[in-house]
C-alpha cells in the first residue's frame, strides 16, 4: 500500500507546491501593481502641485513685473511732467529765458570754434534736416525718438549742449546716459558730414 501512495503523495506535494507557487505569484504580482498604482499616484499629486507652484510664481512674477511697470511709467509722466515745466514752450530743454540767467561753466573747445559765417552756414542746413543719431554709441532708436521728441535732430543741437542742459538732462534721463560723451561724439560727426 505504500507503493501506492507514495506516488500520491509526491503528486499532492508537488501540485501543493505549484498552487503555492501560483498563489505566491499571483499576490506578489499585486502587490507590485498596488505599489506602483501607489507610486504612480503620489508622482502624479507631486507632478500637479509642483505645476500649481509654477503658476503660481508666474502669476505673482507678472503681477509684480505689471507693477514694476506702472511705477516706471508714473516716474517717467513725473519726469516728463517736470521738463515741460522746464521748459513750457518745448524748443529746447530749458526755458531761454531761464538759460540767460544761467551762468555758463562748460568751456567752449578750440575745435567747436568756428567763423561766423560757416557757423551760420552750418546752422542753416543742420535745422533744414535732421541726423542718423544713433551713429552715436548708446543712442538706440527709441532714444533717438525721445530725444527729436525733447527738439534734439541733429548733431548740431548735442554739440551744444552746455552744462546745464547736461545736468537736467541727466536729472531727466538717469545718470547712466554719458551725455558729455555724446555731445562730443555729435560734434565729430557734425564736423565729418559738413566739413565745419
Amino acid at each position: 500500500m505504500m507503493d501506492v501512495l507514495t506516488p500520491i503523495v509526491v503528486l499532492g506535494l508537488l501540485s501543493a507546491a505549484s498552487a503555492g507557487f501560483v498563489v505566491g505569484w499571483w499576490f506578489r504580482r499585486r502587490q507590485m501593481a498596488g505599489r506602483e498604482l501607489t507610486l504612480k499616484r503620489q508622482f502624479d499629486n507631486r507632478l500637479s502641485a509642483i505645476e500649481q507652484d509654477a503658476r503660481q510664481m508666474l502669476e505673482r512674477a507678472r503681477l509684480e513685473s505689471e507693477a514694476a511697470r506702472r511705477k516706471i511709467e508714473a516716474e517717467r509722466d513725473r519726469l516728463y511732467s517736470r521738463l515741460s515745466k522746464l521748459d513750457p514752450e518745448g524748443s529746447g530743454i530749458v526755458n531761454p529765458s531761464r538759460r540767460a540767467r544761467l551762468s555758463r561753466t562748460r568751456t567752449v573747445r578750440k575745435r567747436h570754434m568756428r567763423p561766423a559765417a560757416a557757423a551760420e552756414r552750418a546752422r542753416a542746413r543742420a535745422s533744414s534736416e535732421s541726423d542718423d543719431l544713433t551713429r552715436i554709441k548708446g543712442i538706440g532708436p527709441a532714444f533717438e525718438a525721445r530725444l527729436n521728441e525733447m527738439g534734439y535732430r541733429t548733431y548740431l543741437d548735442l554739440a551744444r549742449w552746455t552744462s546745464e542742459d547736461l545736468d537736467t538732462l541727466g536729472k531727466g534721463l538717469g545718470a547712466r546716459i554719458r551725455l558729455e560723451e555724446w555731445s562730443d561724439r555729435a560734434a565729430e560727426l557734425h564736423s565729418r558730414k559738413y566739413g565745419t
